[in-house]
């Protein structure tokens, strides 16, 4: 993957992480507060999603909900949709900022708006992944891609990955995904992002829906090289996927664990830390008079108590004094050495 700010991240240790603010939920205030909020939290990238309700969605389409409620397709996305001042406003927000953004383009049109800002990724969204002409319209841009890979079989990611290498683009990352909103631990199946590695040969991140960092947490320690998860201001504004997403305070909390795992998981070599060399004498322990033991005693057990710390001889030796005479009188908690044999 020749990507320099994923290489950097890799290089430190940790993956990618990405916030996920989405469209224009709230209004452009609260988009932009998001922003604020995410490069305060640390993060190496803001997204966003680049969408028309005409080329998006079908009028007299809905989504229905758990509940049973049902909303317009279009009207949700014609509501939501951030338009082209809206992206150059961000931009220059990200700029000011100093943090790098990116967006999910969801038509042709969609991606030759976001070719002006030089963008370090472009992200596909699962909803996408089986749209061989549209994958195949990124690819040809030859910038690095994030595919999501929610409700998809191996069989559809093959077809996928077929198609964006077919146009030319190696520069691919996979990104294991749950579609639901928000996902339960139970169904967060990690293994899967394993299982992708070896079937593509390819890195694989998580774009997280599970209401905490835990998952993003195992996921690094698995490998992951990006993780992504939803960003909210407050839970309270019941934004649009908010139940999938932390508020700032949350979210630092993720960003710190995510770039602590790999750094607590270590390089496996056991070894001797110097801060544990102090502990070395003071911990450890040594062999000490339990008594006094006259001169010309042939010790046993009895005599000896093992305490620390550690500046004499250490308790392995002990079945070397058993049985041999003192030379002089050692009084009671004295520490032996080896001329009082």
């Amino acid at each position: 993957m020749n990507n320099e700010l994923l290489e950097q991240c890799q290089n430190r240790g940790w993956p990618l992480i990405i916030a996920e603010i989405g469209a224009n939920y709230g209004g452009m205030e609260i988009v932009k507060a998001m922003v604020r909020a995410a490069a305060a939290c640390g993060v190496d990238l803001v997204k966003f999603q680049t969408y028309r309700a005409e080329t998006i969605a079908t009028p007299g389409s809905f989504f229905t909900f758990e509940d049973g409620s049902q909303v317009s397709q279009f009207d949700f996305f014609k509501k939501h949709e951030l338009s082209e001042q809206d992206h150059d406003e961000l931009d220059a927000l990200c700029r000011q900022l100093g943090i790098q953004w990116l967006s999910t383009p969801s038509h042709v049109t969609d991606l030759a708006l976001l070719e002006k800002y030089e963008l370090p990724f472009y992200k596909t969204g699962s909803d996408d992944l089986t749209n061989l002409p549209f994958l195949k319209a990124v690819a040809s841009k030859g910038r690095p891609m994030l595919v999501s890979t929610g409700m998809c079989s191996l069989a559809e990611i093959e077809m996928a990955v077929d198609a964006i290498q077919a146009a030319g683009n190696q520069q691919l990352i996979l990104l294991h995904c749950v579609v639901s909103y928000p996902s339960k631990v139970e169904d967060a199946n990690l293994r899967v992002i394993e299982t992708l590695q070896r079937a593509f040969g390819l890195p694989v991140g998580l774009s997280d829906h599970t209401q905490d960092e835990f998952t993003s947490v195992l996921a690094t320690q698995m490998g992951a090289v990006v993780i992504e998860k939803h960003l909210t201001l407050d839970h309270a504004l019941k934004l649009p996927d908010h139940e999938a997403s932390l508020d700032p305070v949350q979210f630092r909390l993720l960003v710190d664990r995510v770039r602590l795992v790999n750094r607590a998981l270590g390089n496996g070599i056991k070894s001797i830390l110097p801060t544990e060399q102090k502990w070395r004498q003071a911990a450890r322990k040594s062999l000490f008079s339990a008594t006094d033991i006259a001169a010309g005693t042939i010790l046993e057990e009895s005599h000896i108590a093992i305490r620390r710390p550690s500046d004499g001889i250490h308790p392995q030796h002990l079945p070397l004094l058993l049985g041999r005479p003192t030379k002089t009188f050692i009084a009671a908690n004295t520490l032996i050495q080896w001329d009082m044999l």
